[in-house]
């Protein structure tokens, strides 16, 4: 029996997530900086025109990136929603959990590659903001909510949050793009100070809206 029009097989999905895969372990390589459609199509294996095929464009190929990042991050932005027994906590094992990702260049170059590609191009950002920012900062100003023993609202939660994900993750690729070699203790060091200066502000406000 044909397959309606308009309907795509299963295979069609299967192969576009191989090459997804194939790509973004491409651009997790030290040396790649805003690679072209073409190095992209090496990198996956295939021609320019079976990329098309799949993406549409190179933005396709970028945003679609974006995407297979937020899908296949599921399990740690679970973490990042648990309850902890303080907000200081919470933040304090997400700086954690950054902290050792930071420790993984693979992890930080995908994220340096992910904001070069927003920065370069606004439709590009719009999809980043969508797929990477967002995503993040609902999880965690979701976990601080749990954790606030109900003085934080879910907006304000969600606004320290996003301040939290974009710092930290900054702060982990200015390390990865600075000259040298990475020095895992300065980073550890400017993580920590951060960590501190929002949960010394944010239980400072707790406790203001609690009087």
């Amino acid at each position: 029996m044909a397959r309606p029009a308009g309907v795509r097989n299963q295979d069609y999905e299967d192969k576009r997530q191989a090459l997804l895969a194939s790509m973004l372990a491409y651009v997790e390589l030290e040396d790649v900086v805003q690679p072209s459609l073409r190095q992209l199509a090496i990198s996956a294996g295939v021609s320019d025109v079976s990329l098309r095929h799949y993406f549409g464009d190179r933005r396709g190929v970028i945003t679609a990136l974006y995407e297979y990042l937020r899908e296949n991050s599921k399990g740690i932005r679970a973490m990042m929603r648990q309850k902890a027994d303080t907000v200081t906590d919470a933040i304090s094992a997400y700086i954690a959990m950054i902290g050792h990702a930071g420790a993984d260049a693979r992890y930080i170059n995908r994220h340096v590659f992910a904001l070069r590609e927003a920065i370069a191009d606004m439709e590009a950002y719009k999809s980043y903001e969508k797929d990477v920012l967002n995503p993040a900062a609902d999880a965690l100003g979701e976990g601080l909510v749990k954790s606030s023993g109900g003085l934080m609202d879910m907006d304000a939660a969600r606004q320290a949050a996003s301040h939290i994900v974009f710092n930290t993750m900054f702060l982990a690729m200015q390390r990865a793009m600075a000259d040298g070699p990475y020095d895992t203790d300065l980073f550890s060091s400017q993580l920590q100070r951060f960590s501190n200066w929002v949960s010394t502000g944010l239980e400072a406000d707790m406790m203001s809206r609690a009087a």
